[in-house]
């Protein structure tokens, strides 16, 4: 009998890694909403705009499900009053993680991260102040805000694939402060995978406040730990504006764009980048924000 056991746990931990080794399709999706300002001119206020932010949400990542993709959500900017509203809004089968920066609660703004439980588990989350104290509220100096980097592990429901997701917001205001903060973003990120795993597959969703071949962007390719996947998706699968801001500003007006928003991925050639999308802000003359909202599509 002691042998068919033998043979019985062999054949249950061959299932284990057959089913971990499988494929796994993501849609993660970054998206800086803008906070909830009293809105000017062309800037609508969040009660205009939070509905159809949620519905741009929902539409999106239903696609995303209904292809055989799992959906991640990174936001930026969000006040604990939109996080309200955004989860009555997705509705019961989602659920997010991360708090208020300025007090590791509901002061201030997120940059939280939603998943469906019932497509991922939650196996752990780190939350990193991108300050020299880091495991407390708190600035760089220098810094226009308190500012914080995210990092999950999520294990796939239906493969038990694991993976790490990561969403932060680089400052502003200081070039240093976006510099020493994306080493604490990888730091962190590290931390995590050293734990959990040196092989785990890495998504990093943000607001880098930062251009290719500006301060932290720069960062990020000398470090070489993660790749931009603008660059890693081929042209024919690259869809929709170059520049992720605009601002609140209609296109006959001079022009303020930027590409600042990205989705980092790795390490090495962990992940392939079959679409990648930088969505219009301007939904039926409403501007959702002042940013747009980007995603690809991953295969591990």
């Amino acid at each position: 009998m002691r042998w068919l056991i033998t043979l019985g746990t062999l054949l249950m931990a061959a299932a284990t890694q057959t089913a971990a080794a499988g494929p796994l399709d993501l849609r993660v999706i970054t998206f800086n909403i803008r906070y909830a300002a009293p809105g000017d001119n062309y800037e609508k206020p969040w009660s205009t705009r939070g509905p159809v932010v949620i519905d741009w949400v929902s539409e999106t990542t239903a696609n995303a499900t209904a292809a055989g993709a799992v959906p991640v959500v990174g936001m930026q900017e969000v006040l604990h009053e939109q996080l309200v509203d955004i989860t009555a809004g997705l509705g019961s089968a989602w659920s997010y993680i991360g708090t208020g920066r300025d007090d590791g609660k509901e002061a201030g703004e997120y940059c939280p991260i939603f998943y469906q439980p019932d497509q991922v588990k939650l196996l752990n989350t780190t939350q990193k102040w991108l300050s020299k104290t880091p495991d407390v509220p708190s600035y760089w100096p220098g810094a226009g805000s308190r500012r914080y980097v995210l990092v999950a592990v999520f294990e796939d429901q239906a493969t038990g694939t694991r993976f790490i997701a990561a969403n932060t917001h680089l400052d502003n205001a200081s070039s240093e402060a976006r510099s020493e903060g994306v080493k604490i973003v990888l730091s962190a990120i590290r931390d995590v995978q050293t734990h959990w795993g040196p092989d785990l597959p890495v998504t990093l969703s943000g607001d880098f406040n930062s251009e290719p071949g500006q301060d932290a962007y720069a960062g990020m390719i000398a470090d070489g730990y993660l790749q931009d996947s603008y660059t890693l998706a081929d042209e024919q699968a690259r869809f929709g504006p170059y520049e992720t801001y605009t601002g609140f500003v209609p296109d006959e007006i001079p022009d303020v764009s930027a590409r600042i928003d990205f989705i980092w991925v790795g390490p090495d050639a962990t992940w392939d980048v079959t679409r990648y999308e930088v969505v219009d802000n301007d939904v039926d003359g409403v501007y959702m924000s002042d940013h747009r909202p980007v995603f690809v599509d991953i295969t591990l």
